[in-house]
């Protein structure tokens, strides 16, 4: 990586247009609406860009472009090349739009800024893709960059449709980068930049170090566009291409496959896995020393249990969602002897009536006498496909997907349609409901001076479909206690199974579920499905707990032997999860894994898995182990070390290299033998290995 370098240097280099250029290409300046606040230091800019040594960035402000402080930068910054853009808020997500830099163009791109700025001017605002043409109409002159693999991204319609202008996709992480350079369903090149704000206080450990090495040598729009067309063009390092990446802004970099760290006790091991997670934030996973060393205690079955009910907790939600659907609906159902109650009160009245046919009068012969109410219906249905359109619209988390297969403008059209709907209905039911009350109020007036008794209103079509869905309630229930698998998975030389089972008792019933109340007088009833539930509801049981409250789940771990798995198996089981975890981040972090397993697993499926993890993300663990350190040929190497300065102040110094490097280097350029830091972390040093040797010898012999 590039080191901080003087002005003048800078001046020298630029003139040599060879070499590859350094590049970020999304930086903020100023606070806007959508943006967060922050104060813009020019200062910490400018040491920014000459320590990290950019040849290249631009300006993209959050649907803001400012002159006076583009031109203010572009001066400050000379010879570095300072790009005018503009970060817009597009169909849902961000695009970058970054022009030339001549003052023709430079006053053209500024007025169709403004026009962003006046559609996109609060902080939800987001232009439709007719006014984005309609403002930049010659795409052609810009360089568009959406986020790609980051949020929030552009809808892929949105990109499909500018797919002759758009050649690059911002992503968020190395891994992100890498998978999009090798994957050859990946039309885009994939760069990665800082994102970043400028502002005062910003110390030199805070900078970002995402940057993209573009090979081009004039910088300009049309240069930059012809280098993205080619994603091997486009590289995280300007010698070593994506094979490593920096870390750290004093230009530490890492391999982006597999690190193995050594170094004696404290000397920086720790600290240096705790600097890269807190770089990374939630995008890594750290597995950190003998966090699995409480697993064969005492109490590790109930932990382990308890860990594997948090895992697995959406197979069971998914299975017992339909059971959960069924229950909200049978707890709106009157119970079967109001029913009943009902039909022996309609009957009463009819025999009653007939007993009285020959008692005519004017009041009971009305036609409105025995007039039933108009079937009102609700509007809970369609109201609840409103809120899933809105969800659709509105959720960033899954947009690429929902972009994938639903056009945002088809969802807001169906939205109106909805709400145009709903309001058209809302309208009918209260002119229904409003006829059903001078109904009322004309039959109550009838019925006072009648002689005949009133026929009460009955829906017995509803009555039979409620005694249907009793009956089937009872049968779903007892199917659902019925012992069966809902989930299982294989792992290596392990086997996970979720069970459902059978409540025995009221105690297992509230385990999980916070319930204070006693639950044994209603579990007296467990085998009556419906009084059961209505015991439930009784007692003022929270309804999102109901189905909950039927059956049970057990979750099984077995070895390959088909046994329930020891206290150390259950700690191997755990590890290799959590680093099957790992595949939803950024980047893996593993501190002395041999402090918790045998040599027997790290070399059969640690190592195994960590290889694999390997190829598709950042990995760096920290070992004393040669079964790890030695038996699985990482990528690179990192050695730390307690040193001093001159003046006596103790630091951490990371040397790095490749495994086949006689020395590790410094970014201060210090070196160190490899050979001889290698065998003392691994082997205890050289003497050690040499006895060891000979005593696996003669025991051989």
């Amino acid at each position: 990586m590039k080191a901080a370098k003087p002005i003048a240097i800078l001046q020298d280099e630029a003139k040599n247009q060879n070499d590859m250029k350094k590049c970020d290409l999304h930086i903020h300046t100023i606070s806007t609406v959508s943006d967060s606040t922050f104060t813009f230091s020019l200062e910490v800019l400018k040491d920014y860009v000459l320590r990290m040594g950019i040849d290249v960035i631009a300006i993209t402000n959050h649907n803001v472009f400012n002159m006076a402080d583009y031109i203010a930068i572009r001066g400050a910054l000379e010879p570095i090349v300072v790009l005018p853009g503009i970060e817009v808020d597009l169909e849902g997500g961000h695009i970058l739009v970054i022009s030339n830099s001549d003052d023709a163009e430079l006053y053209d791109f500024t007025g169709k800024c403004s026009m962003v700025s006046s559609i996109n001017d609060t902080s939800t605002s987001t232009m439709s893709l007719a006014d984005f043409r309609n403002i930049f109409t010659d795409l052609n002159k810009y360089l568009l960059i959406p986020h790609y693999d980051k949020t929030p991204s552009l809808p892929k319609p949105a990109i499909e449709a500018m797919k002759d202008y758009i050649l690059a996709g911002e992503v968020t992480s190395v891994k992100k980068f890498i998978y999009m350079q090798k994957s050859v369903n990946e039309r885009l090149t994939p760069v990665l930049f800082s994102d970043s704000r400028f502002k005062e206080g910003m110390t030199v450990s805070q900078y970002p170090t995402r940057q993209t090495f573009l090979d081009i040598n004039d910088v300009t729009v049309n240069a930059i566009k012809t280098c993205l067309r080619d994603k091997s063009n486009a590289t995280l390092t300007e010698q070593d291409g994506n094979k490593l990446f920096t870390i750290f802004s004093n230009g530490q970099r890492l391999s982006t496959g597999l690190n193995i760290m050594y170094g004696r006790r404290s000397t920086g091991k720790t600290w240096t896995l705790d600097h890269i997670a807190e770089i990374f934030g939630d995008g890594a996973k750290y597995i950190r020393q003998f966090e699995l060393q409480n697993y064969g205690r005492p109490y590790s079955s109930e932990q382990f249990e308890n860990e594997q009910k948090v895992r697995l907790e959406s197979e069971v939600s998914a299975f017992l969602r339909p059971f959960k659907n069924v229950v909200d609906d049978i707890i709106l159902l009157p119970d079967a002897r109001t029913d009943d109650s009902e039909v022996e009160n309609y009957l009463s009245v009819l025999i009653k009536r007939s007993n009285q046919e020959n008692v005519n009068d004017v009041y009971s012969n009305s036609k409105l006498y025995d007039e039933i109410d108009y079937p009102v219906g609700t509007t809970s249905k369609l109201r609840s496909l409103i809120d899933a359109v809105i969800l659709l619209i509105e959720n960033a988390q899954y947009r690429d997907i929902i972009d994938a297969h639903l056009e945002i403008g088809s969802l807001k059209a169906l939205l109106k349609d909805l709400i145009d709907k709903l309001r058209s209905k809302e309208a009918f039911i209260r002119n229904k409901s409003l006829t059903n009350g001078i109904l009322h109020d004309v039959k109550n007036g009838l019925q006072i001076q009648a002689a005949l008794p009133v026929v009460p209103d009955i829906d017995l079509y509803g009555m039979a479909i409620r005694s249907i869905k009793r009956k089937k309630f009872h049968r779903i229930v007892n199917d659902l206690k019925r012992e069966k698998i809902i989930y299982s998975e294989s792992m290596l030389h392990f086997k996970v199974s979720v069970h459902t089972k059978t409540f025995t008792n009221a105690t297992e019933v509230k385990e999980g579920l916070s319930i204070s109340a006693s639950l044994v007088p209603s579990f007296r009833k467990y085998n009556e499905p419906l009084d059961y539930l209505r015991s439930l509801i009784d007692l003022g049981i929270d309804s999102s707990k109901l189905h909950r409250m039927f059956v049970g789940v057990k979750y099984a771990i077995i070895n390959e032997g088909g046994h329930n798995v020891s206290g150390g198996e259950k700690s191997e089981f755990t590890f290799l999860q959590k680093i099957k975890d790992a595949r939803t981040k950024d980047i893996l972090l593993i501190d002395e894994p041999e402090s918790s397993f045998d040599n027997v697993f790290l070399k059969r499926d640690i190592n195994r898995f960590i290889k694999e993890m390997a190829n598709e993300m950042p990995v760096v663990v920290s070992t004393h182990n040669n079964t790890i350190g030695g038996s699985i040929k990482p990528d690179y190497i990192l050695y730390t070390n307690k040193e001093h300065d001159d003046d006596g102040t103790e630091k951490f110094v990371l040397y790095s290299g490749h495994p086949t490097d006689k020395k590790l280097r410094s970014v201060e350029g210090k070196e160190i033998d490899n050979y001889q830091i290698t065998i003392s972390s691994l082997e205890a040093g050289e003497d050690a290995y040499n006895e060891r040797n000979s005593i696996y010898e003669a025991l051989k012999d």
